[in-house]
């Protein structure tokens, strides 16, 4: 896109109008599909618009770590290729910052009781490690990379050495927290910001929520005042059900 479409975008933001037509406070599409990998223990397809990310778990034993003797771990990594974006500096810039986001997300909300994965105190746990992977971004990586991860973590079945049974994780859907990002663009605020918008926004929320807050990440060097976060806190906490209950859905089929 031209600078001078750039600018477009940002002078019609300024009336809250946005380029695809979407109200301010106006999701895109979203759909999951879950066991699109065979050989992990849970995985799910997302896309978000035309934002695509693959997501996959596994568990796997190994020693605990030091300071945490009484649970199991868990690990987030994320990837995106050069194939994923018009801009190339997305590829550095989210690697970090989308894999401690969506880790602290999962961890902060003590969804997964990690003490329900240890094998032997001390000696012998289980690890999470959930891969996931841009394929295609069209603006708002970080929740289309949290909802996918959930939507993995849900569709996980893992078996312990000497059992033939699978085993769902130690989920707690009650503390599901859903990732909610927010773009200040020319004094407006743009839920679920596409690729344009992020690239002339001045600052980006994203919100961890379940029960509670439970995690927050701004970006971009401009701000929101105090009562914009109050807003798109509120709003976080008014979408977070319906994401929910298709993450909900889809783990029943």
């Amino acid at each position: 896109m031209s600078l001078e479409n750039y600018e477009y975008v940002k002078e019609i933001a300024a009336e809250a109008i946005r380029l695809d037509e979407r109200k301010p406070i106006e999701g895109r599409k979203l759909t999951i599909k879950n066991g699109v990998i065979n050989h992990s223990d849970g995985s799910a397809y997302l896309e978000l618009g035309g934002t695509k990310v693959l997501a996959g778990v596994k568990v796997l034993p190994g020693e605990p770590f030091p300071d945490r003797a009484d649970e199991g771990g868990l690990i987030v990594n994320f990837e995106a290729s050069e194939l994923c974006t018009n801009y190339p500096s997305d590829r550095i810039m989210y690697s970090v910052e989308i894999a401690r986001v969506t880790d602290r997300g999962i961890r902060e909300s003590n969804l997964i009781d990690l003490k329900k994965l240890v094998i032997e105190v001390g000696k012998k746990v289980l690890f999470v490690y959930i891969d996931v992977f841009a394929l295609n971004n069209e603006g708002n990586l970080l929740d289309a990379c949290n909802i996918a991860a959930l939507s993995a973590l849900l569709d996980a079945r893992y078996k312990i050495e000497g059992q033939e049974q699978k085993l769902p994780l130690p989920l707690d859907f009650n503390k599901l927290a859903v990732s909610h990002t927010f773009a200040k663009v020319n004094n407006s605020i743009f839920y679920d910001p596409s690729a344009v918008e992020e690239n002339v926004a001045s600052a980006r929320l994203t919100l961890g929520v379940g029960e509670k807050i439970n995690s927050i990440q701004k970006g971009g060097s401009g701000f929101f005042t105090p009562e914009e976060v109050d807003f798109c806190t509120g709003k976080a906490f008014e979408l977070k059900d319906a994401t929910k209950d298709l993450l909900m859905k889809q783990t029943k089929k």
